[in-house]
């Protein structure tokens, strides 16, 4: 969020100024604002904390609403609920694989990293199989099964026992799935880079060029990110021209 805003504000308002004189000017401006930007960080961290380390116990909590909906909903109803069962599913396999980062336990060069990305990598095997099973066996079934499994990744994580999130028996034989988010983050960044650059050359007006720019940024977010797309909104703000 810090690299966000300064180099939003860099871009946005210092921008156009950059060419006039004395330099220093806005070069001063920028640093004064950087320092004060790593100072708020520094001191608002302590309250940020909480809320990054329970993000997952709230993915929990909303797939297991999402599934009770889902059970509780008319023939009409059935298909939107379990859509949102599927797309509460996908925010949760983020927050599972992150868990070891954001539990605040794991140093970053810590060796038990290793071990802890491919424990979530089989809890998130497991929770596909699970999801599977909408397709082919009693719905109400598979979705107890996956307000249960959530349940017990919620209970497990606030113990503190990331490595156990589910049992072992459960995860026996299951390839862990690879977190491939970094992968397409920086494909986006490239993609819509890569996109703005090539607009330049058209020599739209500015109008035009936000505009277009703005949609050729959310297509590649949408289909980089599938539903999850608006949370990765941060990344063509970076992208967008300014005034």
């Amino acid at each position: 969020m810090l690299v966000y805003v300064v180099v939003v504000y860099f871009v946005i308002v210092l921008g156009p100024y950059r060419g006039r004189e004395p330099h220093w000017h806005w070069l001063a401006a920028w640093a004064i604002l950087v320092t004060l930007l790593m100072k708020l960080c520094v001191k608002t961290r302590g309250a940020g904390l909480p809320f990054v380390r329970n993000q997952l116990t709230s993915a929990c909590r909303k797939t297991i609403r999402a599934c009770a909906e889902a059970h509780g909903a008319s023939h009409a109803q059935r298909p939107e609920k379990l859509f949102a069962v599927g797309t509460a599913l996908r925010r949760l396999e983020g927050n599972v694989m992150r868990a070891h980062r954001r539990s605040g336990t794991v140093a970053f060069l810590s060796p038990r990293r290793r071990e802890l990305k491919a424990h979530a990598g089989q809890v998130v095997a497991k929770l596909r199989e699970a999801e599977t099973a909408l397709d082919h066996s009693p719905q109400a079934e598979a979705l107890s099964e996956i307000a249960g499994l959530v349940a017990t990744i919620a209970e497990q994580y606030v113990d503190g026992r990331i490595g156990a999130l589910l049992p072992k028996p459960l995860l026996e034989g299951k390839k862990p799935v690879r977190d491939r988010e970094v992968l397409r983050l920086a494909a986006a960044v490239v993609l819509i880079a890569g996109g703005v650059a090539g607009l330049a050359f058209l020599g739209l007006p500015d109008i035009a060029m936000a505009a277009v720019g703005t949609a050729w940024s959310v297509l590649i977010l949408m289909a980089l990110f599938g539903n999850n797309w608006a949370s990765h909104l941060p990344v063509f703000e970076l992208f967008k021209p300014g005034p």
